[in-house]
Protein backbone atom coordinates (compact mmCIF):
# COMPACT_ATOMS: atom_id res chain seq x y z
CA UNK A 1 0.00 0.00 0.00
CA UNK A 2 1.15 3.59 -1.16
CA UNK A 3 4.21 2.48 -2.28
CA UNK A 4 3.03 3.51 -6.13
CA UNK A 5 3.36 7.16 -7.23
CA UNK A 6 1.50 8.02 -10.22
CA UNK A 7 2.19 10.56 -12.97
CA UNK A 8 -0.03 12.75 -11.94
CA UNK A 9 1.29 12.95 -8.23
CA UNK A 10 5.01 13.60 -10.07
CA UNK A 11 3.40 16.47 -12.09
CA UNK A 12 2.27 18.10 -8.60
CA UNK A 13 5.09 18.54 -7.53
CA UNK A 14 6.71 19.74 -10.63
CA UNK A 15 3.84 22.25 -10.05
CA UNK A 16 6.08 23.26 -6.47
CA UNK A 17 9.18 23.47 -7.98
CA UNK A 18 9.51 26.81 -9.04
CA UNK A 19 8.32 27.88 -5.39
CA UNK A 20 10.68 25.45 -3.68
CA UNK A 21 13.69 26.61 -5.66
CA UNK A 22 12.86 30.19 -4.28
CA UNK A 23 12.41 28.99 -0.92
CA UNK A 24 15.69 30.59 0.88
CA UNK A 25 18.77 29.31 -0.35
CA UNK A 26 21.14 27.13 1.69
CA UNK A 27 23.74 28.21 3.76
CA UNK A 28 26.92 26.63 2.82
CA UNK A 29 28.88 27.24 5.80
CA UNK A 30 28.62 23.34 7.42
CA UNK A 31 31.02 24.96 10.14
CA UNK A 32 28.32 26.99 11.48
CA UNK A 33 25.29 23.88 10.54
CA UNK A 34 27.66 21.11 12.58
CA UNK A 35 28.35 23.91 15.39
CA UNK A 36 24.16 24.48 15.86
CA UNK A 37 23.21 20.87 15.92
CA UNK A 38 26.36 20.48 18.60
CA UNK A 39 24.43 22.77 20.65
CA UNK A 40 21.26 21.27 20.06
CA UNK A 41 22.05 17.68 21.37
CA UNK A 42 23.87 18.78 24.34
CA UNK A 43 20.46 20.76 24.97
CA UNK A 44 18.67 17.62 24.68
CA UNK A 45 20.92 15.48 26.24
CA UNK A 46 21.15 17.46 29.24
CA UNK A 47 17.92 17.83 29.78
CA UNK A 48 16.64 14.52 29.32
CA UNK A 49 19.47 13.41 31.89
CA UNK A 50 18.08 16.33 34.54
CA UNK A 51 14.29 15.00 34.22
CA UNK A 52 12.93 12.07 36.52
CA UNK A 53 11.19 9.38 34.20
CA UNK A 54 7.54 10.16 35.52
CA UNK A 55 8.99 13.84 34.02
CA UNK A 56 9.95 12.09 30.91
CA UNK A 57 6.44 10.80 30.30
CA UNK A 58 5.09 13.88 30.91
CA UNK A 59 6.98 15.97 28.35
CA UNK A 60 4.73 13.97 25.80
CA UNK A 61 1.89 15.06 27.33
CA UNK A 62 -0.10 18.39 26.42
CA UNK A 63 -2.86 19.61 28.84
CA UNK A 64 -5.94 21.96 28.47
CA UNK A 65 -5.73 25.69 29.61
CA UNK A 66 -8.38 29.12 28.95
CA UNK A 67 -8.28 31.98 29.53
CA UNK A 68 -11.66 32.65 30.00
CA UNK A 69 -12.53 30.71 33.17
CA UNK A 70 -11.98 31.85 36.73
CA UNK A 71 -9.13 31.74 39.61
CA UNK A 72 -10.01 27.93 40.60
CA UNK A 73 -9.16 26.58 36.81
CA UNK A 74 -5.98 28.89 36.73
CA UNK A 75 -5.21 26.99 40.21
CA UNK A 76 -5.57 23.68 38.82
CA UNK A 77 -3.77 24.45 35.67
CA UNK A 78 -0.63 25.72 37.67
CA UNK A 79 -1.04 22.42 40.32
CA UNK A 80 -0.83 20.10 37.34
CA UNK A 81 2.63 22.23 35.95
CA UNK A 82 4.26 21.89 39.10
CA UNK A 83 3.23 18.43 40.26
CA UNK A 84 3.72 17.05 36.74
CA UNK A 85 5.61 19.14 34.62
CA UNK A 86 4.09 18.78 31.41
CA UNK A 87 5.23 19.09 28.21
CA UNK A 88 3.11 21.74 26.59
CA UNK A 89 -0.34 23.64 26.87
CA UNK A 90 -3.38 23.75 24.76
CA UNK A 91 -5.41 26.68 25.05
CA UNK A 92 -8.89 26.93 24.34
CA UNK A 93 -11.38 30.16 24.76
CA UNK A 94 -10.13 33.13 26.09
CA UNK A 95 -8.79 36.82 25.60
CA UNK A 96 -5.03 37.65 23.54
CA UNK A 97 -4.35 39.71 26.48
CA UNK A 98 -5.44 37.47 29.22
CA UNK A 99 -3.67 34.63 27.21
CA UNK A 100 -0.15 36.22 26.87
CA UNK A 101 -0.73 36.67 31.15
CA UNK A 102 -0.88 33.62 31.87
CA UNK A 103 1.52 31.92 29.30
CA UNK A 104 3.92 33.69 30.90
CA UNK A 105 2.66 32.90 34.70
CA UNK A 106 2.38 28.93 33.59
CA UNK A 107 6.02 29.51 31.53
CA UNK A 108 7.68 30.32 34.73
CA UNK A 109 6.22 27.25 36.64
CA UNK A 110 8.33 24.76 34.08
CA UNK A 111 11.30 23.43 34.83
CA UNK A 112 11.79 22.98 30.63
CA UNK A 113 9.65 25.72 28.71
CA UNK A 114 5.90 24.08 27.39
CA UNK A 115 5.51 23.88 24.08
CA UNK A 116 2.21 25.94 23.64
CA UNK A 117 -0.47 24.77 21.20
CA UNK A 118 -3.44 26.19 19.78
CA UNK A 119 -6.47 25.21 16.89
CA UNK A 120 -5.99 28.60 15.23
CA UNK A 121 -6.77 27.18 11.91
CA UNK A 122 -8.66 30.22 10.33
CA UNK A 123 -6.70 32.64 12.64
CA UNK A 124 -6.44 33.43 16.43
CA UNK A 125 -10.42 34.00 15.83
CA UNK A 126 -11.45 30.56 16.08
CA UNK A 127 -10.38 30.79 20.20
CA UNK A 128 -11.10 34.46 20.59
CA UNK A 129 -14.45 34.34 19.64
CA UNK A 130 -15.04 38.42 20.59
CA UNK A 131 -11.56 38.95 20.30
CA UNK A 132 -9.82 37.56 17.99
CA UNK A 133 -8.68 38.41 14.18
CA UNK A 134 -10.21 35.67 11.60
CA UNK A 135 -9.64 34.65 8.63
CA UNK A 136 -11.79 33.09 6.41
CA UNK A 137 -12.20 29.81 6.77
CA UNK A 138 -10.48 27.21 5.10
CA UNK A 139 -13.69 25.99 2.72
CA UNK A 140 -14.08 29.98 1.62
CA UNK A 141 -10.15 29.84 0.95
CA UNK A 142 -10.47 26.84 -1.37
CA UNK A 143 -12.64 29.14 -3.99
CA UNK A 144 -9.20 31.01 -4.55
CA UNK A 145 -7.26 30.71 -7.24
CA UNK A 146 -3.67 32.02 -6.34
CA UNK A 147 -2.36 30.07 -3.89
CA UNK A 148 0.37 32.86 -2.84
CA UNK A 149 -2.12 34.07 -0.79
CA UNK A 150 -2.51 31.16 1.65
CA UNK A 151 1.18 31.61 2.15
CA UNK A 152 1.06 35.09 3.01
CA UNK A 153 -1.77 34.03 5.50
CA UNK A 154 0.03 30.82 7.19
CA UNK A 155 2.89 34.03 7.62
CA UNK A 156 0.87 36.35 9.29
CA UNK A 157 -0.92 33.59 11.30
CA UNK A 158 1.86 32.72 12.55
CA UNK A 159 3.31 36.29 13.45
CA UNK A 160 0.18 36.57 16.10
CA UNK A 161 0.45 33.08 17.26
CA UNK A 162 4.27 34.09 18.39
CA UNK A 163 3.04 37.01 19.72
CA UNK A 164 1.24 35.45 22.50
CA UNK A 165 3.70 32.35 22.69
CA UNK A 166 1.76 30.00 20.69
CA UNK A 167 4.24 27.23 19.34
CA UNK A 168 2.47 25.00 17.16
CA UNK A 169 -0.98 25.69 15.16
CA UNK A 170 -3.17 22.40 14.95
CA UNK A 171 -3.42 23.60 11.41
CA UNK A 172 -4.29 22.98 8.20
CA UNK A 173 -7.19 20.73 8.14
CA UNK A 174 -5.82 18.31 5.14
CA UNK A 175 -8.82 16.63 5.18
CA UNK A 176 -10.96 16.21 1.67
CA UNK A 177 -14.35 17.16 2.78
CA UNK A 178 -15.76 14.48 -0.06
CA UNK A 179 -19.39 14.22 2.45
CA UNK A 180 -20.93 17.11 2.40
CA UNK A 181 -22.80 15.82 5.35
CA UNK A 182 -19.91 15.92 7.40
CA UNK A 183 -20.76 17.33 10.76
CA UNK A 184 -17.12 18.19 11.77
CA UNK A 185 -15.58 18.83 9.24
CA UNK A 186 -17.27 20.52 7.23
CA UNK A 187 -16.49 24.51 6.18
CA UNK A 188 -12.87 23.16 8.10
CA UNK A 189 -11.55 21.95 4.54
CA UNK A 190 -10.28 23.14 1.61
CA UNK A 191 -12.89 21.57 -0.67
CA UNK A 192 -13.55 17.55 -1.88
CA UNK A 193 -10.95 18.34 -4.96
CA UNK A 194 -7.84 16.43 -3.57
CA UNK A 195 -6.02 18.42 -5.68
CA UNK A 196 -6.97 22.11 -4.18
CA UNK A 197 -6.71 20.52 -0.64
CA UNK A 198 -3.07 19.18 -1.30
CA UNK A 199 -1.55 22.44 -3.08
CA UNK A 200 -3.95 24.50 -0.70
CA UNK A 201 -2.89 22.40 2.81
CA UNK A 202 1.27 22.97 1.44
CA UNK A 203 1.17 26.86 0.73
CA UNK A 204 -0.77 27.45 4.36
CA UNK A 205 1.69 24.79 6.05
CA UNK A 206 4.24 26.54 4.48
CA UNK A 207 4.11 29.95 5.18
CA UNK A 208 3.64 28.92 9.10
CA UNK A 209 6.68 27.55 8.93
CA UNK A 210 8.63 29.89 7.32
CA UNK A 211 6.97 32.25 10.15
CA UNK A 212 8.75 30.21 12.63
CA UNK A 213 5.54 28.49 13.55
CA UNK A 214 5.24 24.39 13.90
CA UNK A 215 2.36 23.59 11.39
CA UNK A 216 -0.09 20.28 12.00
CA UNK A 217 -1.72 18.47 8.98
CA UNK A 218 -4.71 17.09 10.01
CA UNK A 219 -6.87 15.14 10.62
CA UNK A 220 -4.68 11.50 9.62
CA UNK A 221 -5.54 9.33 7.74
CA UNK A 222 -8.67 11.83 6.64
CA UNK A 223 -11.86 12.52 8.42
CA UNK A 224 -13.83 14.30 5.53
CA UNK A 225 -16.00 11.50 4.60
CA UNK A 226 -17.63 11.32 7.75
CA UNK A 227 -21.44 11.52 8.76
CA UNK A 228 -19.91 11.58 12.65
CA UNK A 229 -18.20 13.77 14.87
CA UNK A 230 -15.29 11.87 16.64
CA UNK A 231 -15.99 14.18 19.60
CA UNK A 232 -19.36 11.86 20.58
CA UNK A 233 -18.28 8.82 18.99
CA UNK A 234 -16.21 7.05 16.69
CA UNK A 235 -16.86 7.72 12.83
CA UNK A 236 -16.44 4.65 10.72
CA UNK A 237 -15.00 4.56 7.27
CA UNK A 238 -15.30 1.73 4.92
CA UNK A 239 -13.40 2.60 1.77
CA UNK A 240 -10.88 -0.11 0.24
CA UNK A 241 -7.02 0.93 0.63
CA UNK A 242 -6.81 1.94 -3.25
CA UNK A 243 -9.44 4.59 -2.45
CA UNK A 244 -7.95 5.78 0.60
CA UNK A 245 -4.44 5.86 -1.29
CA UNK A 246 -6.19 7.86 -3.89
CA UNK A 247 -8.14 10.61 -1.96
CA UNK A 248 -7.91 10.76 1.80
CA UNK A 249 -4.36 10.00 2.13
CA UNK A 250 -3.52 11.71 -0.97
CA UNK A 251 -2.95 15.60 0.76
CA UNK A 252 -0.72 13.90 3.71
CA UNK A 253 1.61 11.86 1.48
CA UNK A 254 1.82 15.71 -0.32
CA UNK A 255 2.74 17.43 3.22
CA UNK A 256 4.90 14.22 4.61
CA UNK A 257 7.24 15.19 1.79
CA UNK A 258 6.91 18.40 1.78
CA UNK A 259 8.07 18.25 5.23
CA UNK A 260 4.84 19.07 7.61
CA UNK A 261 6.39 19.48 11.02
CA UNK A 262 3.70 17.53 13.07
CA UNK A 263 0.42 15.94 12.15
CA UNK A 264 -2.15 15.15 14.10
CA UNK A 265 -4.10 11.81 14.38
CA UNK A 266 -7.75 11.44 14.10
CA UNK A 267 -10.12 8.70 16.34
CA UNK A 268 -11.62 6.84 12.78
CA UNK A 269 -12.26 3.46 12.43
CA UNK A 270 -10.98 2.09 8.83
CA UNK A 271 -11.63 -1.75 8.85
CA UNK A 272 -9.12 -1.47 6.03
CA UNK A 273 -6.11 -0.53 7.42
CA UNK A 274 -7.61 -1.96 10.99
CA UNK A 275 -10.52 -4.08 11.47
CA UNK A 276 -9.75 -4.87 15.07
CA UNK A 277 -13.49 -4.26 16.58
CA UNK A 278 -13.79 -0.23 17.56
CA UNK A 279 -9.83 0.53 17.35
CA UNK A 280 -9.50 3.70 16.63
CA UNK A 281 -6.95 4.83 14.09
CA UNK A 282 -5.14 7.53 16.81
CA UNK A 283 -4.36 3.83 18.70
CA UNK A 284 -3.73 1.36 15.91
CA UNK A 285 0.13 0.54 14.89
CA UNK A 286 -1.28 -0.31 11.34
CA UNK A 287 -2.58 3.28 10.92
CA UNK A 288 0.71 5.07 12.30
CA UNK A 289 3.72 2.96 11.83
CA UNK A 290 2.89 1.13 8.99
CA UNK A 291 1.24 3.87 7.35
CA UNK A 292 2.16 7.24 8.29
CA UNK A 293 5.56 6.33 9.41
CA UNK A 294 6.74 3.80 6.76
CA UNK A 295 4.98 4.20 4.22
CA UNK A 296 4.70 7.76 4.01
CA UNK A 297 8.22 8.21 5.75
CA UNK A 298 7.25 10.98 8.10
CA UNK A 299 9.76 11.63 10.44
CA UNK A 300 7.81 15.03 12.90
CA UNK A 301 5.60 14.78 15.37
CA UNK A 302 2.76 12.61 16.07
CA UNK A 303 -0.15 14.02 17.93
CA UNK A 304 -2.79 12.27 18.78
CA UNK A 305 -6.69 14.28 18.65
CA UNK A 306 -7.61 15.21 21.86
CA UNK A 307 -7.68 11.75 23.51
CA UNK A 308 -10.85 13.26 26.19
CA UNK A 309 -13.45 12.99 22.90
CA UNK A 310 -15.64 10.10 23.07
CA UNK A 311 -14.52 8.60 19.59
CA UNK A 312 -11.90 7.17 21.48
CA UNK A 313 -12.55 7.39 25.20
CA UNK A 314 -16.10 5.17 24.64
CA UNK A 315 -14.39 2.36 23.71
CA UNK A 316 -11.03 2.55 25.23
CA UNK A 317 -9.63 2.85 29.61
CA UNK A 318 -7.73 6.15 30.41
CA UNK A 319 -4.39 4.99 31.31
CA UNK A 320 -4.52 2.36 28.47
CA UNK A 321 -5.44 5.03 25.91
CA UNK A 322 -2.28 6.70 26.12
CA UNK A 323 -0.16 3.43 26.77
CA UNK A 324 -1.94 2.22 23.44
CA UNK A 325 -1.28 5.22 21.99
CA UNK A 326 2.69 5.25 22.23
CA UNK A 327 2.91 1.72 21.07
CA UNK A 328 1.00 2.35 18.08
CA UNK A 329 3.74 5.48 17.36
CA UNK A 330 2.32 8.69 18.38
CA UNK A 331 4.93 11.06 20.06
CA UNK A 332 2.48 13.42 22.00
CA UNK A 333 -0.47 12.47 23.75
CA UNK A 334 -3.38 15.67 23.63
CA UNK A 335 -5.65 16.61 25.96
CA UNK A 336 -5.40 12.81 28.85
CA UNK A 337 -8.72 12.15 30.59
CA UNK A 338 -6.50 11.88 33.66
CA UNK A 339 -2.67 13.05 33.42
CA UNK A 340 -2.13 10.59 36.91
CA UNK A 341 -3.46 7.36 35.30
CA UNK A 342 -1.78 7.74 32.64
CA UNK A 343 1.59 8.37 33.58
CA UNK A 344 1.20 5.93 36.01
CA UNK A 345 0.35 3.39 33.10
CA UNK A 346 3.12 4.26 31.22
CA UNK A 347 5.57 3.71 33.32
CA UNK A 348 3.50 0.45 34.43
CA UNK A 349 3.98 -0.63 30.77
CA UNK A 350 7.90 0.31 30.60
CA UNK A 351 8.15 -1.93 33.77
CA UNK A 352 6.67 -4.74 32.28
CA UNK A 353 8.53 -4.31 28.78
CA UNK A 354 5.00 -3.68 27.20
CA UNK A 355 6.29 -0.29 25.98
CA UNK A 356 10.95 -0.35 26.27
CA UNK A 357 12.39 2.59 27.60
CA UNK A 358 14.20 3.02 24.06
CA UNK A 359 10.77 3.73 22.99
CA UNK A 360 10.07 6.40 25.52
CA UNK A 361 13.27 7.82 25.13
CA UNK A 362 12.82 8.45 21.04
CA UNK A 363 9.59 10.51 21.80
CA UNK A 364 10.63 12.71 24.61
CA UNK A 365 14.03 13.56 22.79
CA UNK A 366 12.38 14.22 19.20
CA UNK A 367 9.86 16.69 21.32
CA UNK A 368 12.34 18.61 22.65
CA UNK A 369 14.75 18.72 19.47
CA UNK A 370 11.57 20.36 18.13
CA UNK A 371 11.26 22.66 21.13
CA UNK A 372 14.80 23.60 20.85
CA UNK A 373 14.11 24.63 17.11
CA UNK A 374 11.32 26.45 18.20
CA UNK A 375 13.12 28.46 20.87
CA UNK A 376 12.34 27.13 24.19
CA UNK A 377 15.70 25.90 25.43
CA UNK A 378 15.01 28.86 27.55
CA UNK A 379 11.39 31.33 27.46
CA UNK A 380 11.38 34.91 27.94
CA UNK A 381 8.48 36.28 29.39
CA UNK A 382 6.06 37.59 26.59
CA UNK A 383 4.94 41.78 26.79
CA UNK A 384 1.48 42.28 27.51
CA UNK A 385 1.46 45.84 25.97
CA UNK A 386 -0.10 46.47 23.15
CA UNK A 387 -1.42 43.02 22.41
CA UNK A 388 -4.38 43.60 20.81
CA UNK A 389 -2.96 46.42 18.55
CA UNK A 390 -0.43 44.86 17.37
CA UNK A 391 -2.35 41.62 16.58
CA UNK A 392 -4.84 43.38 14.19
CA UNK A 393 -2.40 45.15 11.88
CA UNK A 394 -3.20 47.23 8.71
CA UNK A 395 -1.42 44.84 6.90
CA UNK A 396 -3.36 41.79 8.40
CA UNK A 397 -6.45 43.41 7.92
CA UNK A 398 -5.57 43.77 4.29
CA UNK A 399 -4.68 41.10 3.61
CA UNK A 400 -8.27 39.04 4.85
CA UNK A 401 -9.89 41.71 2.58
CA UNK A 402 -7.58 40.50 -0.45
CA UNK A 403 -8.22 36.41 0.67
CA UNK A 404 -12.18 37.55 1.09
CA UNK A 405 -12.32 39.59 -2.79
CA UNK A 406 -10.35 36.24 -4.11
CA UNK A 407 -12.78 33.50 -2.88
CA UNK A 408 -15.99 35.47 -4.07
CA UNK A 409 -17.11 33.00 -7.05
CA UNK A 410 -19.44 33.36 -10.03
CA UNK A 411 -20.91 30.08 -10.12
CA UNK A 412 -23.30 30.44 -12.76
CA UNK A 413 -24.24 33.57 -15.39
CA UNK A 414 -26.10 31.63 -18.32
CA UNK A 415 -28.19 34.89 -19.37
CA UNK A 416 -24.94 37.25 -18.61
CA UNK A 417 -26.95 38.99 -16.54
CA UNK A 418 -23.81 39.96 -14.43
CA UNK A 419 -22.08 42.65 -14.83
CA UNK A 420 -25.09 44.69 -15.50
CA UNK A 421 -25.13 47.03 -18.32
CA UNK A 422 -26.02 50.65 -18.31
CA UNK A 423 -27.19 51.38 -15.35
CA UNK A 424 -28.97 54.44 -15.62
CA UNK A 425 -31.67 52.12 -17.87
CA UNK A 426 -31.75 49.07 -15.23
CA UNK A 427 -34.64 49.02 -12.80
CA UNK A 428 -33.42 46.90 -9.80
CA UNK A 429 -34.33 45.40 -6.42
CA UNK A 430 -32.69 43.55 -4.11
CA UNK A 431 -33.92 41.59 -1.37
CA UNK A 432 -32.36 40.14 2.16
CA UNK A 433 -33.62 36.72 3.35
CA UNK A 434 -32.53 36.09 6.60
CA UNK A 435 -31.75 39.82 7.93
CA UNK A 436 -33.76 41.99 9.63
CA UNK A 437 -32.54 45.17 8.33
CA UNK A 438 -30.56 46.65 5.78
CA UNK A 439 -27.36 44.67 4.70
CA UNK A 440 -24.00 46.50 4.33
CA UNK A 441 -24.41 44.14 0.94
CA UNK A 442 -27.62 46.04 -0.14
CA UNK A 443 -25.96 49.23 0.94
CA UNK A 444 -23.16 48.69 -1.17
CA UNK A 445 -25.30 48.27 -4.21
CA UNK A 446 -26.78 51.85 -3.59
CA UNK A 447 -23.64 53.59 -4.37
CA UNK A 448 -23.85 51.99 -7.95
CA UNK A 449 -27.62 53.22 -9.06
CA UNK A 450 -30.68 53.53 -7.45
CA UNK A 451 -31.54 50.06 -5.78
CA UNK A 452 -35.14 49.97 -3.50
CA UNK A 453 -34.31 47.47 -0.51
CA UNK A 454 -36.60 44.62 0.91
CA UNK A 455 -36.58 42.09 4.03
CA UNK A 456 -38.02 39.20 4.82
CA UNK A 457 -37.65 36.71 7.48
CA UNK A 458 -36.67 32.98 5.94
CA UNK A 459 -40.63 31.64 7.10
CA UNK A 460 -42.68 33.53 4.64
CA UNK A 461 -46.10 34.32 5.60
CA UNK A 462 -48.67 33.35 2.51
CA UNK A 463 -49.31 37.00 2.85
CA UNK A 464 -46.27 38.21 3.13
CA UNK A 465 -45.01 35.81 0.16
CA UNK A 466 -47.72 36.95 -2.22
CA UNK A 467 -47.02 40.88 -1.21
CA UNK A 468 -43.55 40.48 -1.84
CA UNK A 469 -44.28 38.63 -5.38
CA UNK A 470 -46.43 41.98 -6.04
CA UNK A 471 -44.17 44.29 -5.47
CA UNK A 472 -41.18 42.88 -6.79
CA UNK A 473 -42.10 41.64 -10.49
CA UNK A 474 -42.16 45.56 -10.80
CA UNK A 475 -38.31 45.76 -11.07
CA UNK A 476 -36.39 44.49 -14.21
CA UNK A 477 -33.45 42.36 -11.90
CA UNK A 478 -34.20 41.50 -8.36
CA UNK A 479 -30.90 40.55 -6.03
CA UNK A 480 -31.99 38.36 -3.70
CA UNK A 481 -29.12 37.63 -0.90
CA UNK A 482 -29.78 34.72 1.17
CA UNK A 483 -28.38 35.34 5.47
CA UNK A 484 -28.48 33.92 8.83
CA UNK A 485 -27.20 30.31 7.23
CA UNK A 486 -25.65 27.47 9.07
CA UNK A 487 -23.31 24.73 7.85
CA UNK A 488 -25.29 21.60 8.77
CA UNK A 489 -26.61 19.30 5.51
CA UNK A 490 -29.39 17.95 7.67
CA UNK A 491 -30.56 21.36 8.48
CA UNK A 492 -31.12 22.86 5.09
CA UNK A 493 -28.05 25.11 5.56
CA UNK A 494 -30.93 27.12 7.33
CA UNK A 495 -32.61 27.74 3.76
CA UNK A 496 -36.30 26.46 4.42
CA UNK A 497 -38.59 25.69 2.01
CA UNK A 498 -40.72 28.43 2.27
CA UNK A 499 -37.42 30.49 0.47
CA UNK A 500 -36.75 28.16 -1.72
CA UNK A 501 -40.36 28.56 -2.54
CA UNK A 502 -40.43 32.05 -3.20
CA UNK A 503 -37.47 32.26 -5.21
CA UNK A 504 -38.74 29.91 -7.70
CA UNK A 505 -41.78 31.63 -7.79
CA UNK A 506 -40.10 35.04 -8.07
CA UNK A 507 -37.94 33.70 -11.19
CA UNK A 508 -41.22 33.04 -13.02
CA UNK A 509 -41.89 37.00 -12.66
CA UNK A 510 -38.42 38.98 -13.44
CA UNK A 511 -34.99 38.10 -13.71
CA UNK A 512 -33.32 37.04 -10.13
CA UNK A 513 -29.56 37.44 -8.94
CA UNK A 514 -29.21 34.79 -6.16
CA UNK A 515 -26.25 35.99 -3.85
CA UNK A 516 -25.30 33.08 -0.86
CA UNK A 517 -23.62 34.50 2.23
CA UNK A 518 -23.20 30.78 3.79
CA UNK A 519 -22.55 27.35 2.80
CA UNK A 520 -21.87 26.76 -0.66
CA UNK A 521 -22.76 22.92 -0.17
CA UNK A 522 -26.42 25.09 0.03
CA UNK A 523 -25.63 25.83 -4.00
CA UNK A 524 -27.35 21.82 -4.57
Amino acid sequence: MLKHKSHILILFFISFFCLSANDGAVSNDSGNLKEELAKQEEWIETTFNSMTLEEQIAQLIIIRAHSDLGADHIASVEKTISQYQVGGLCFFQGTPEKQTELTNQYQALAKVPMMVTMDAEWGLGMRFKEDGFSFPKQLMLGAIQDNRLLYDMGKEVARQCKRIGVHVNFAPVADVNNNPKNPVINTRSFGEDRYNVAAKSYMYMKGMQDGGIMACAKHFPGHGDTDVDSHYDLPIINHNTQRLDSIELFPFKILAEQNVQSMMVAHLHVPSIDNTPNMPTSLSGKAITDILKEDLNFEGIIFTDGLEMEGVAKHHESGQVEVKALQAGSDVLLLPKSISAAIRAIKKAIDTGSISKERLDYSVKKVLKYKYQLGLSSFTPLSRSNVRYELETPEAKILKRELIENALTLVRNNEFLIPFQNLEEQKIASLSIGASSTTPFQKRLSSYTDVKHFNAAKDLSSYKHQDLLNQLSKYKTVIVGIHDMNSSARKGFGVTVKTKNFLQDLKARTKVVLVVFGNPYSLK
